[in-house]
């Protein structure tokens, strides 16, 4: 393979990334303006020069993994190091933004009932098979990118499939609850299922929507600048920060809102893994930009028992109380002492819901490790929260 990538927007070529001499370069080659690749590299003359792949490019590579199911098949064939990968990777990225290539891919499917009501006991294990190569998402978690058809419409759709290892037990069913709490509380999650036997959690795509066409995505290691290595280097202020940099400002209230609901749960829950590669915005445009969906909420403490935040809050990684989490929401997020009570009622009513939920579950679930795991979320939700 040469060292070379053609890339497109929404279908249209706009540059190309070369890699010389173990230095990076984008150029574009369109003077459109809104034909931009991300937010932080805006169309200009002038090659953006990196001496890593730039975290636009970065952000679509595999990691934990399914990167060493991929190392694991191809490294004899193709060089695996990061231009490899995305060469490798670059015919299945489809989004905002795209690669330019001659040869056809074969599309392979399911239904969503397969994904809910799997007949097989490795089911993700042919998942991964059959898609690994068309999955480009970050992240350590066992995952693969599906593509899914409605039995009624024959429209296909992108799923996000997600199982776990032995390390960390009952995970889908740990992402579910965690995930009902953000969608009662009122924050936007893209649609998301758990399979009948609980073993895969299933997310449709947020970036696609419903009439096909693609919104940009761009996570905070991207508008921050930083490599997919630097993920747990920072702080929610900074990620509030970007907000405030970057979302259009018919939005920003909008999307601060939703940002401190996200971190109020995040510490309700205790997930120490809400780094910077799990906060992101999507955009129609240069002037339509707001905070992504939430995603990857699960609690990490279930299995670390003293697992602390991925990254810093208030000059420290601690699980804070409600004092202070309201203090970031008016200090931060540029919110009223009003608006940062009733947002973090919003969330504890949220979490009373699913407490319930999992009671509920918990009286008939026969399985014990199952059990256990649903019993040590509602040990975890129930701490003190004031």
């Amino acid at each position: 393979m040469e060292n070379k990538l053609y890339v497109e927007v929404e279908k249209k070529l706009v540059g190309q990334l070369t890699k010389e001499n173990d230095e990076f370069l984008f150029s574009y080659t369109s003077e459109n303006k809104n034909a931009f690749i991300s937010l932080t590299m805006q169309v200009r003359a002038k090659s953006y020069a990196n001496k890593h792949l730039h975290p636009i490019f970065e952000m679509h590579l595999p990691e934990g993994y399914l990167l060493s199911i991929i190392k694991k098949h191809f490294s004899k064939i193709v060089k695996t190091d990061d231009f490899g990968l995305l060469q490798l990777m670059s015919k299945s990225i489809h989004g905002r933004l795209t690669y330019v290539h001659t040869d056809e891919i074969q599309e392979q499917f399911l239904t969503l009932e397969e994904l809910l009501q799997p007949k097989s006991i490795n089911l993700f294990n042919e998942l991964v098979s059959r898609f690994a190569l068309n999955s480009p998402l970050s992240g350590v978690q066992p995952k693969v990118l599906a593509r899914v058809q409605d039995k009624a419409t024959l429209k296909l759709d992108d799923y996000i499939v997600k199982s776990w290892g032995d390390d960390y037990p009952q995970l889908a069913l740990n992402e579910y609850y965690c995930m009902s709490i953000a969608k009662y509380a009122g924050i936007d999650v893209a649609d998301f299922y758990i399979s009948d036997d609980d073993k895969l959690f299933i997310m449709k795509r947020f970036d696609i929507q419903e009439d096909g066409t693609t919104l940009g995505f761009e996570d905070m290691c991207v508008l921050q600048a930083k490599q997919r290595e630097d993920k747990y280097e920072g702080s929610y202020e900074q990620i509030a920060k970007s907000i405030k940099i970057f979302v259009s400002p018919e939005h920003k209230r909008a999307s601060l809102q939703a940002f401190f609901k996200i971190i109020i749960i995040n510490n309700l829950v205790q997930n120490g893994d809400a780094h910077l590669k799990n906060f992101g915005l999507i955009y129609k445009n240069i002037t339509d930009i707001k905070l992504a969906p939430a995603y990857d909420i699960v609690s990490t403490t279930v299995y670390i028992k003293n697992d602390i935040p991925a990254l810093t809050l208030l000059g420290s990684k601690k699980w804070w109380d409600k004092k202070y989490l309201l203090r970031f929401g008016v200090e931060f997020c540029e919110l009223s002492k009003s608006d940062v009570l009733a947002l973090y009622e919003e969330c504890l009513h949220a979490l009373e819901i699913v407490k319930n939920e999992i009671d509920v579950r918990i009286q008939r679930e026969n399985n014990e490790v199952k059990a256990k795991l649903l019993e040590n979320l509602l040990k975890t939700f129930s701490l003190e929260k004031n």
